[in-house]
């Protein structure tokens, strides 16, 4: 059926030869038997001459529809080929293994004709040959090509996609870029300089802007006291990234005004057509750089990781308490209001002594405004369950240790939920945390750098201030700032020093005077130094596991040490080895992997002394602070050393040029 449709003017024509054959031949053998011989004779001859004179008929209308055939199959093809070829496109046949047996026209001027007979492998440098369809792109010769490969049918197709790519590069080129640009600590400096001194700084920063926009295709404006609203295209901002936004390191190597050498902290976005929604991306990732830890810049586009530069020194500590007093008011209102009854405050998964001390404070506060107080950890690293015991914790009878479901059954729209020591929503240990509670009622206090804003939190209720030791820090300052501190008793206040002493190293790293301040006020209110001290000693057991993990101590590149084993090891005991590298000088960042206990999962906790190792633990998914950092994975050890190891190496890190 389907060899008539196709052919169906050769089958009628083959029909109608056939019956014309036939006709004479039937009337020539019923007519032979019937005549004398004679006539049989004349008959035979007529019929011979008809026969031939029918054979030449047809082999006349056979020469012509062939000849038609090939005159319509050939145009055709030509036509096809030339029209396909207009739009740069081509075709390869080959064979199962690959070897070229026709090529069409296009191909023939693009690639020679030399290439029939070769392996289609390897005129593209095709290595996957094991699925029945793939596609690639091709570069030969500054053009561009998009080449989709059946094995199925055994063709190539292969589409000239220059222009295109080309039209795609200059587009994205030309995208509009909004940043945000804002001076560090600007009303710090608001308080102590003059105007005049303020104003200087203000010229120093739109200059080096001028210059900027004289070089590369930039606008700028200053809408807001230390705040500029920048307009670029993409290819600006990808000469930026180039130099890595080196121009704004100029500001710490100069002193501007009273030895002060300011730092600039930007965001940038791109990849939205929406303006008001790239202008608060761009809002997004400046606040992303700020409470990173500032002195840096953040890009940010759609459906891709943000892009971290600078970050090489700490920005001077911000003295203006203006923050910290906005959400110690909105933590007091919480607890004075009558909307809320119950409150659970949780810290970070295997919580060490900071996550408690903060924790526990933030419950003890809540408990003095008489509202139902829970604390949700029932994971702690090796010291903290050691201080848990020894204070009898969970024999209080107002403040009480739960599980996650227990706290999830408890929410309500009267439940307020104090997150301390992490903004990471997946570092807690119930992952529905926030099932049932109004938005407005969730808060959050943390110190580290984060790597993307938390969503689950309204913005006024978050409070992250990287410059800060501790969340035993943070929750200090609120107590005081609060004037609640009649409301702490002696072993919050222990467990708060607890914390930074951990969080310091013994004030060893990321100390401020707001720290030292902290901890006297901590003093005055029943902690001492001496339980503090002690809560970090190690015993005799730890301390042989510190020893075994620092037994194989390299150093990657000069400053740099890294050690590890494969053993199961507490993670508090991880950060006490990496902290101990740090006790010999000269040594600039540490880092320690172990296994962790009951998992297939390692470890590594990153440490360093001016040294920004968090953006080497971020290399290896990790995260964390300026100079404390850590990163999880589930590789081989060996792969997961190797990746730190390119980090270290890789990854651009100075020290403090402040």
């Amino acid at each position: 059926m389907n060899i008539f449709k196709k052919n169906k003017k050769l089958f009628y024509l083959i029909i109608q030869i056939i019956f014309l054959f036939l006709v004479p031949t039937i009337i020539f053998f019923v007519g032979i038997f019937k005549l004398d011989k004679i006539y049989q004779i004349w008959f035979s001859i007529v019929y011979g001459i008809i026969i031939s004179t029918l054979a030449i008929v047809c082999a006349f209308l056979f020469q012509k529809y062939l000849q038609n055939s090939i005159v319509v199959k050939d145009s055709l093809n030509y036509y096809l080929e030339n029209e396909v070829s207009k739009y740069g496109m081509g075709m390869i046949v080959f064979l199962n293994d690959g070897k070229i047996i026709w090529i069409s026209k296009f191909i023939e001027s693009r690639f020679s004709r030399k290439i029939v007979g070769w392996n289609i492998k390897d005129v593209f440098g095709i290595k996957e040959w094991n699925i029945n369809s793939f596609d690639f792109q091709f570069h030969q010769d500054n053009l561009d090509y998009e080449i989709h490969v059946s094995l199925e049918r055994n063709i190539a197709i292969i589409k000239d996609i220059s222009i295109q790519n080309s039209i795609i590069a200059d587009f994205e080129k030309q995208q509009t870029i909004f940043g945000e640009i804002s001076i560090d600590n600007i009303n710090l400096y608001q308080t102590t300089l003059s105007e005049e001194e303020i104003f200087k700084i203000y010229s120093y920063v739109a200059n080096l802007l001028e210059d900027l926009s004289k070089k590369y295709d930039l606008i700028y404006r200053q809408y807001e006291n230390g705040r500029f609203f920048v307009i670029a295209s993409r290819e600006t901002l990808a000469e930026f990234e180039k130099i890595r936004f080196d121009f704004f390191n100029k500001f710490r190597r100069k002193t501007i005004v009273k030895n002060i050498s300011i730092t600039i902290s930007s965001g940038f976005s791109y990849g939205v057509y929406k303006f008001n929604i790239l202008d608060q991306m761009a809002k997004e990732a400046l606040l992303q750089s700020q409470t990173r830890g500032g002195d840096q810049t953040t890009i940010v586009t759609k459906n891709q990781k943000p892009r971290h530069y600078g970050s090489v020194s700490e920005i001077a500590t911000n003295l203006s308490r203006t923050n910290t007093n906005y959400i110690s008011r909105e933590l007091i209102n919480k607890l004075e209001s009558k909307y809320i009854k119950k409150v659970i405050i949780y810290g970070h998964k295997n919580a060490d002594l900071d996550a408690l001390g903060s924790a526990y404070a933030i419950a003890k506060l809540a408990e003095s405004y008489k509202k139902e107080v829970y604390i949700q950890n029932v994971t702690f690293d090796a010291t903290t369950r050691r201080i848990y015991s020894q204070y009898k914790l969970n024999a209080s009878k107002t403040i009480k240790f739960i599980t996650p479901a227990q706290a999830t059954l408890l929410n309500d729209s009267l439940t307020l939920v104090v997150i301390v020591d992490t903004s990471d929503d997946t570092r807690i240990e119930n992952k529905f945390a926030f099932k049932n509670v109004k938005k407005e009622n969730i808060m959050v206090l943390d110190h580290h750098r984060i790597a993307k804003n938390p969503n689950y939190v309204e913005k006024e209720n978050s409070y992250i201030d990287s410059s800060a030791s501790s969340a035993s820090e943070i929750v200090t300052e609120i107590i005081a700032l609060t004037n609640n501190s009649d409301r702490m008793d002696r072993i919050s206040a222990q467990l708060l020093l607890n914390g930074i002493y951990l969080d310091t190293n013994i004030f060893q790293k990321q100390t401020s005077s707001k720290t030292f301040y902290a901890c006297s006020l901590l003093e005055k209110w029943g902690a001492t130094i001496q339980d503090a001290v002690n809560s970090l000693k190690m015993d005799n057991d730890v301390f042989e596991k510190v020893t075994m993990l620092l037994s194989n101590l390299q150093e990657v590149k000069p400053g740099y040490y890294l050690a590890y084993n494969d053993s199961e090891v507490q993670i508090d005991i991880i950060s006490m080895a990496a902290d101990e590298i740090l006790r010999v000088q000269g040594r600039k960042a540490a880092f320690v992997v172990a296994k962790i206990p009951g998992t297939r999962r390692y470890k590594m906790s990153a440490r360093g002394i001016d040294t920004n190792v968090q953006i080497i633990a971020e290399a290896v998914n990790g995260g964390g602070h300026f100079s404390a950092a850590a990163a999880e994975s589930n590789e081989d050890l060996s792969v997961f050393i190797d990746n730190i190891k390119q980090a270290i190496v890789s990854v651009r890190n100075e020290s403090n040029i402040n």
